[in-house]
């Protein structure tokens, strides 16, 4: 009782103190806009079209002259309606909602719905022309100028929703104050995610659970019959329940009782180590069901993905070879040795084939690495340090900037390696990995992965072993796609290389 009341009075004070924890937020950082992510998202989108508008009609005047054949008037209405029809479409095509209601939300996932609200919208302009034309004998859209603004705005608003989901919003809006329910090694693993990525931008106030266990960082502020409470009293943004000790009836109650028209609530299903993002939700009789896709891979598809290693990596060495050069001189004037550093890796199958990468420690290194062990800064089979003293100047900047990593194109030209894969790891950690985990090996590793573009080094091994059976499990030609795009920021950003 004595600890129930401590916690009810560390709620009580909550209000008036400042927040307790702060995963993802800095102390002085702006909260003045808690709300407007969608409306900068639609200033964003509009800009995008605009930008897209404008290299449509220079292109078109400068091939065909004219590109408009119509009144100045009806062609100054027609953009004016231009704006509220583009936020009618995009929001007909939940590209708007999904902002507001996801916790971490990658732009490459609305490839799709982004692609077919551009036709719809094109299409609708290009018979509002045609009407046009029959009406007032004026055009103000062509068939080429409408499939030429397709190929152009869907880069463009790409790329402008997620430069603002990078940089603008995570600088300017308000984080989300978010509760756990839960305390166990679940919570646990939530908390590390929030934490290690502040561009979900969630402020951890707290747990919620009756019987507290773990080493998490953030307080427990309550029970979980105080769960409805503490969502008023502490202005929660968003729950996520992640495997509380609570009675399965007595938490479902309370998350009814939780919610709320401005609060959001994420479950961490049971079993989500085997799910992944292509996982679908099926209708059963009201009841839920996720299904998992199936776990095969026909010839075509792996044939297809065999060409695009081909064709990319062999663009990219032909590419990179002026920067390639530079490297390898850098390598060579700063420290004596072999420019490439070559090691045993398990490949596809468990066959053993040579990695290729650039020199980035002295020679003698792999000799040096008993003596180094009781600093290992990884658990598990592998061997990081964020200072190793085995590395040199040029790749220190090799690592952080992943270059050290380009000639294992390579690998990839001759097959050993794809673009998208599991990583190979050295073959005694390798051999560590047994039972279910080994199905890791049932596709070609490669140069990126799951596990890079979630989060490096700063992810555990047991967890990333289980990032990669989910990749294996779960693969398909859309995800290699997507794990491509993810990887260009998070080089950039530089998280988790060392």
């Amino acid at each position: 009782m004595s600890e129930l009341r401590t916690n009810e009075a560390t709620v009580a004070r909550a209000p008036a103190a400042p927040p307790l924890s702060v995963v993802g937020a800095t102390d002085g950082e702006p909260r003045s806009l808690p709300r407007g992510r969608t409306w900068i998202l639609i200033v964003a989108d509009l800009f995008a079209i605009a930008m897209a508008t404008a290299i449509t009609y220079t292109i078109a005047e400068l091939a065909a002259s004219p590109a408009v054949i119509a009144p100045t008037g009806i062609t100054v209405a027609v953009a004016v309606a231009a704006v509220p029809t583009w936020i009618a479409i995009f929001t007909v095509y939940n590209l708007y909602e999904r902002q507001n209601r996801s916790i971490s939300l990658a732009t490459f996932d609305e490839v799709g719905e982004l692609f077919h609200a551009l036709i719809a919208g094109s299409l609708f302009f290009l018979v509002v022309s045609q009407v046009l034309y029959r009406v007032a004998d004026a055009e103000v859209v062509f068939p080429v100028e409408a499939a030429m603004f397709l190929a152009i705005a869907l880069p463009l608003v790409l790329l402008m929703r997620g430069s603002v989901r990078s940089w603008l919003l995570p600088a300017i809006m308000a984080p989300r104050r978010t509760l756990i329910v839960g305390t166990g090694e679940v919570a646990e693993m939530v908390e590390r995610k929030i934490g290690s990525h502040p561009e979900y931008r969630l402020e951890l106030v707290g747990f919620v659970d009756d019987d507290p266990h773990g080493h998490a960082s953030a307080p427990v502020v309550g029970r979980t019959a105080d769960l409805p409470r503490l969502v008023d009293e502490l202005e929660v943004d968003w729950v996520i329940l992640a495997f509380s000790n609570a009675s399965y009836e007595e938490t479902l109650d309370l998350l009814r009782g939780a919610r709320r028209p401005d609060v959001h609530l994420s479950i961490v299903p049971r079993f989500f180590e085997v799910f992944a993002s292509n996982a679908t939700i099926q209708e059963l009789e009201g009841m839920p069901v996720v299904n998992l896709p199936p776990m095969r891979l026909s010839r075509g598809v792996r044939l297809t993905k065999r060409i695009v290693d081909v064709v990319a990596s062999g663009v990219g060495l032909l590419a990179l070879s002026p920067l390639l050069a530079v490297i390898a001189v850098a390598i060579k004037i700063d420290s004596r040795g072999p420019i490439f550093f070559r090691q045993e890796r398990h490949g596809r199958g468990g066959s053993i084939f040579r990695i290729v990468k650039f020199r980035s420690m002295r020679v003698g290194a792999e000799q040096e690495r008993l003596a180094l062990a009781p600093l290992n800064e990884i658990e598990g089979a592998l061997f990081k340090m964020k200072e190793d003293p085995r590395v040199t100047r040029v790749g220190r900047l090799l690592r952080r900037t992943s270059l050290d990593e380009l000639p294992q194109l390579w690998n990839v030209l001759k097959g050993e390696m794809s673009l998208v894969g599991p990583r190979p790891f050295v073959v005694h950690e390798s051999s560590q990995i047994t039972g279910w985990a080994s199905r890791r090996l049932d596709i070609t590793p490669g140069i990126t992965g799951l596990w890079q573009v979630l989060g490096r080094t700063d992810i555990p091994f047991d967890e990333m072993v289980k990032l990669d059976y989910i990749y294996v499990t779960n693969w398909s030609l859309l995800w290699d796609l997507k794990i491509l795009f993810q990887t260009i920021p998070v080089v950039l950003s530089r998280r988790g290389a060392y």
